[in-house]
């Protein structure tokens, strides 16, 4: 509400489309003990910025009919949570807590709990806003940071003209010191049955309020040692006994004075059966640690860690970088609020002994999550209908617990040798010295391109490495094969390299539907040895039967989890499934899976890397030599292997499948699990290229916010609306989604309706409007990365997309320069108005069987006709998406290889030492 209007700035959708029209962002989340709000825009539109943004704090307007609407948000906001596992244990730990302790609440709300403020006490709901905002919003309790290109003098002059207004009314920062779990509440386990097949045990201690000892970060140390996945570690013992297949562990910080440590872990099929024994072996590595002591040499190292990590900070986006800030001037004194959490100052071994003493049976709650608890619960949550069962933990088992073993299963980790301490900067002015990539190795089974940085100066490197073969492409028994690969790969090297992922070398593996891509980072200086050690094992890693059948039983899971999520996510991955040739289906994917064992695995392994082809990218902190020793690795792994030369036609990546022109068509599924439905109606505009990428994005920078304004402010759908516009392999989309508690037919028909609505937007757009919504989108086109890791990203886009356009923000700017509003109107008429000759749709229908709305269903039935006035009249319905795809043409391709002008202008001469051309 906050955001809907002020005395000076009226008209609800007033700052949205001011934010909009200025290349900005705007947001806002509220925590349990603080609301944040965060918003940007274009730099010379500052001052008028902070002027809006100001005037939201002390002359909001607070409506009768927005307030009307934004209670159904709210409302259809908790439907939507209310299969989400997070929110739904979150309200569990609520619910138990002491119910006199204002924890103990539902903190977000429905219509029923927001509509019976006014029947209860007589009063407009609005004026219940209008109190609490007069109550709570004073100057005293505000934390502000801005960030601009002005001088910190000019900034602080304007941030004090426009926030003066806000009153002070000198209201104590409110502080909850009791402890939200008595001793009825504590030694006590929870069973659980979650919405999605998930099996998880969560171990909570109740500890003290951590936040002035951000000096010395007692819990930051025991972080690092309860998830260390070295050597006679908790996490390597438990996946050594196939009980769980991950550990995580850390304080959960509610509001202040309310702190708990969590440890949480995903268990296996078979470690559901000994979670006894699980929570022994934890108690015993406290015991280990208390036995051993806080050990000065690993503070002292993981200081070190924080320090280097903190020294060479990639940077991150204004905007985000800005609100972290707020809350961190609530919680820490002003001049640490950059460091505090980052550098440790003080080593206190007194807080650490001192948090050790919370781990005990009689301060702590057990929860254990799995479907197979389904007729074992006694209790329903009435906010989110959780079946849930608690019970006190008997004494014989807490004995148990405590009884003093043998101890030495378990060790402290040993020292990192992984931990750099060489941070100097290659010398500029050698031949690695170019604006964009260039291609520097080339051969049947490696391309290889280099980049040297020359803009952030950071001692680091990134390296990406894309594994493509024929083999795998549409075959879902082979995908699957792979996808368990990687997962196993992961599981195996995140383990052995522990000490290089907290040394900041870090190390990533994702299965992609032709292969596999690896993303290594860090620090220069011993990134290679990191890279050398991954491909090494890449080639000769083996498993074990149990490991593979582990990591299947937990994918299976997965995929038959996608059913469980929210309908936009499962609309977005049906039309994916329609529109790219390659794509599987989750229920394609498990026909096949458990046809997988050892033997077929390896073989096909086997065949994939004698089979393949390699394309990376390195770029970062690099001169000559490090180019050679980096494409020497690269390459050496695969010196002896035996490949054979892919032809041309197999190097094809995935296409997309093509709409005829004047083609509708939609695809329905259902879902059991949720109450609201959803529509992706996505229209296909053609192939990208440099002008008609500029049109799709500014027609969609044009009509974002009206879209959102009409079709969830004012028309009140559903509170999930997104206007999207997107390429996916090398074709460019527009579509809006939208999730609503309304039938999908009544869905589509308000988004044609609202789509035929846009010519009249168009129209009377005047030039003015026209030139901001350019020079916004034009922010957004040639922002630069803000770090390396984002630059690294992008250019690795345009190369596993194959378009090598390096200089794309630059060439886009200047094309928008000469787009016109005609452009914009002649791709509305053709491609997006319901006549368009050129309009390609699919719309993805998901129908809730839970939602037993009076709205007709008409044209969800294989008739081609539809008598609604907005939606096409030759729509038709997808009935088998495989007869669909082969029913249709394909677009082409993306080039894999470049033309022989590009090659040269890519190209650069290295050394002959490596035979880089």
């Amino acid at each position: 509400m906050i955001f809907m209007g002020t005395k000076k700035y009226p008209e609800e959708n007033e700052f949205s489309q001011f934010i909009t029209q200025n290349g900005g962002n705007f947001s806002a989340y509220t925590a349990l003990d603080h609301t944040n709000y965060y918003c940007s825009a274009k730099t010379d539109s500052f001052e008028p910025l902070l002027d809006r943004f100001s005037r939201l704090f002390y002359e909001p307007l607070f409506t009768v009919s927005a307030a009307k609407r934004e209670i159904n948000s709210v409302n259809a906001e908790h439907e939507n949570n209310k299969t989400n596992d997070s929110m739904r244990l979150t309200q569990l730990k609520r619910n138990m807590a002491d119910p006199a302790h204002p924890f103990n609440m539902f903190p977000t709300g429905t219509k029923q709990t927001l509509c019976n403020i006014q029947i209860e006490n007589g009063d407009h709901f609005c004026d219940k806003l209008l109190e609490y905002h007069s109550n709570w919003y004073s100057s005293n309790l505000m934390y502000l940071a801005v960030l601009g290109k002005a001088d910190l003098d000019t900034l602080e002059n304007m941030v004090s003209s426009f926030f003066m207004h806000i009153e002070r009314k000198d209201i104590l920062l409110q502080e909850w010191t009791d402890p939200i779990y008595k001793e009825e509440q504590l030694a006590t386990k929870t069973i659980v049955v979650p919405v999605e097949d998930s099996k998880q045990l969560y171990i909570n201690f109740l500890i003290k309020d951590q936040g002035p000892h951000y000096k010395s970060m007692p819990v930051a140390y025991l972080n690092s040692i309860l998830c260390h996945k070295g050597p006679m570690s908790i996490s390597v013992l438990l996946s050594n006994k196939g009980w769980s297949s991950g550990i995580s562990a850390g304080k959960i910080f509610e509001a202040r004075g309310i702190e708990y440590y969590e440890i949480n872990m995903d268990l296996t099929e078979l470690g559901l059966d000994y979670v006894d024994e699980i929570i022994k072996l934890i108690f015993k590595y406290v015991n280990m640690l208390k036995r051993e002591g806080p050990q000065e040499w690993f503070y002292l190292e993981y200081k070190y860690i924080n320090e280097m990590e903190f020294q060479y900070k990639d940077k991150e986006a204004s905007l985000s970088y800005v609100f972290m800030l707020t809350p961190r001037m609530i919680r820490y004194k002003l001049e640490d609020v950059l460091t505090a959490g980052n550098l440790l100052e003080e080593w206190k071994p007194d807080l650490i002994t001192e948090l050790l003493s919370y781990f005990r049976p009689d301060n702590m709650r057990v929860t254990v999550v799995s479907k197979t608890f389904q007729n074992q619960t006694n209790a329903e949550d009435k906010y989110y209908g959780t079946l849930f069962k608690v019970s006190k933990i008997p004494v014989e088992t807490i004995n148990y617990w405590l009884e003093v073993d043998d101890l030495d299963d378990f060790k402290m980790p040993q020292k990192n040798r992984y931990i750099t301490n060489n941070f100097s900067l290659v010398t500029f002015n050698d031949s690695l010295e170019f604006d964009t990539p260039r291609l520097c190795y080339n051969t049947s089974f490696l391309k290889c391109w280099l980049k040297k940085d020359t803009r952030f100066r950071l001692p680091k490197v990134y390296i990406s490495i894309d594994f493509f073969s024929p083999i795998v492409v549409n075959d879902p028994f082979k995908c699957n094969i792979v996808d368990i690969f990687v997962r196993l790969f992961n599981q195996d090297f995140s383990s052995r390299l522990y000490d290089a992922s907290s040394a900041r070398l870090q190390f990533q593996i994702k299965s992609k539907i032709y292969g596999f891509s690896i993303l290594l980072s860090g620090f220069n200086l011993k990134i290679h040895k990191l890279l050398k050690r991954v491909l090494e094992r890449l080639m000769t890693i083996n498993f074990s039967s149990q490991q593979i059948e582990s990591i299947i039983e937990q994918k299976i899971r997965q995929l038959n989890n996608t059913e469980m999520e929210q309908p936009y996510n499962c609309a977005i991955r049906y039309n994916d499934v329609i529109l790219t040739d390659a794509a599987l289906s989750p229920s394609q994917l498990l026909m096949s899976i458990s046809e997988i064992n050892k033997d077929i695995l390896q073989d096909f392994m086997k065949k994939f890397f004698s089979n393949m082809f390699m394309e990376s990218l390195i770029y970062g902190n690099l001169d000559k030599r490090w180019a050679w020793i980096f494409v020497h690795e690269l390459k050496r792994p695969f010196i002896n292997i035996e490949f054979r030369q892919l032809l041309q036609q197999e190097m094809i990546r995935p296409r997309e499948v093509k709409i005829s022109d004047g083609e509708n068509t939609f695809y329905e599924i259902t879902t059991k699990l949720h109450s609201s439905s959803c529509v992706f109606v996505n229209l296909q505009c053609g192939i990208q290229n440099t002008k008609d990428n500029t049109v799709v994005g500014l027609f969609s920078q044009i009509i974002e916010d009206s879209c959102h304004n009409i079709l969830r402010t004012q028309e009140q759908l559903g509170y999930v609306v997104m206007c999207v516009s997107y390429k996916s392999n090398g074709v460019l989309y527009f579509g809006i989604i939208v999730q609503s508690d309304h039938s999908p037919m009544f869905i589509h028909e308000r988004i044609e309706h609202y789509l035929s609505t846009v010519e009249s937007i168009l129209n009377n757009l005047t030039d003015e409007e026209f030139l901001k919504n350019k020079e916004s989108l034009s922010v957004k086109i040639v922002e630069n990365p803000m770090g390396m890791m984002a630059q690294a990203a992008t250019y690795w886009s345009e190369i596993t997309n194959q378009h090598y356009n390096f200089n794309r923000g630059e060439i886009e700017k200047k094309m928008l320069t000469s787009i016109t509003k005609k452009d914009i109107l002649k791709f509305y008429y053709q491609k997006i108005n319901v006549a368009g000759p050129k309009r390609h749709m699919l719309s993805v229908y998901v129908r809730s069987i839970m939602n037993k709305n009076p709205e007709e269903y008409s044209h969800c039935s294989d008739s081609s006709t539809s008598n609604n006035l907005f939606i096409p009249s030759n729509i038709q319905k997808i009935i088998d998406i495989d007869d669909f795809k082969r029913s249709h043409q394909l677009y082409p391709a993306p080039r894999r290889y470049l033309t022989h002008d590009e090659y040269s202008a890519h190209k650069f001469n290295c050394c002959a030492k490596c035979n880089i051309l």
